[in-house]
C-alpha cells in the first residue's frame, strides 16, 4: 500500500470540495428561481408516488392517491408566477428563452397542464378505488409536464 503524503492529501480534499461547491449552483430560496424550483419539487413529490401506485411499485392506496391529487391540484398555479421578466433575475435557471419569446405557447403549456390535472382530479373523484382508470389521466399529466420540459426547459 503507498503512503499519500498529508499536504497531497489536503490538496485532494480541498479540490473536490471546491468542485462540489462550484457544481451546485442552487438558487436563493427567496429569489423567483429558488420559489419556482421549490414548488416544481413538491409537485414531483406529488406525483411520483401516483405513478409508482399505478405502476406497482408502490401499494394502491385511494385515500393518499387522492390526498396527492389534491396536492397538485393545489399547487397548480403556483410556479408560474415565479418566471422573472428576462433581465430581472441574474440566478442561474434552466427555463430557455422561449418561455418569454414565446410567452403564448409557454401559457397554452401551463394551460394542458393544469386541464390535465383538473381531468386527473376529476377521475379520482369518481372512479379513486380503480387504479386502472387513473392510469390514461395521469398520463395526460405527464405528458403535460413532458410537453413543457421539452419546448421550455434546457
Amino acid at each position: 500500500m503507498s503512503h499519500v503524503s498529508p499536504l497531497k492529501l489536503l490538496g485532494l480534499t480541498t479540490l473536490s470540495i471546491l468542485l462540489t461547491a462550484c457544481g451546485s449552483q442552487s438558487a436563493d430560496p427567496d429569489s423567483p428561481e429558488g420559489q419556482r424550483q421549490a414548488a416544481f419539487t413538491r409537485m414531483l413529490n406529488s406525483s411520483e408516488p401516483l405513478d409508482g401506485m399505478l405502476r406497482g411499485r408502490l401499494a394502491f392506496d385511494a385515500d393518499i392517491f387522492a390526498a396527492h391529487v389534491q396536492r397538485l391540484v393545489d399547487m397548480a398555479d403556483t410556479p408560474w408566477e415565479h418566471f422573472p421578466e428576462p433581465g430581472d433575475s441574474r440566478q442561474p435557471n434552466a427555463a430557455r428563452p422561449t418561455v418569454w419569446s414565446d410567452a403564448d405557447g409557454f401559457a397554452n403549456a401551463i394551460e394542458r397542464y393544469q386541464l390535465a390535472v383538473a381531468e386527473l382530479a376529476a377521475a379520482t373523484a369518481e372512479q379513486g378505488d380503480d387504479p386502472h382508470a387513473l392510469r390514461a389521466p395521469l398520463t395526460q399529466v405527464q405528458q403535460a409536464c413532458r410537453g413543457c420540459h421539452d419546448d421550455y426547459r434546457r
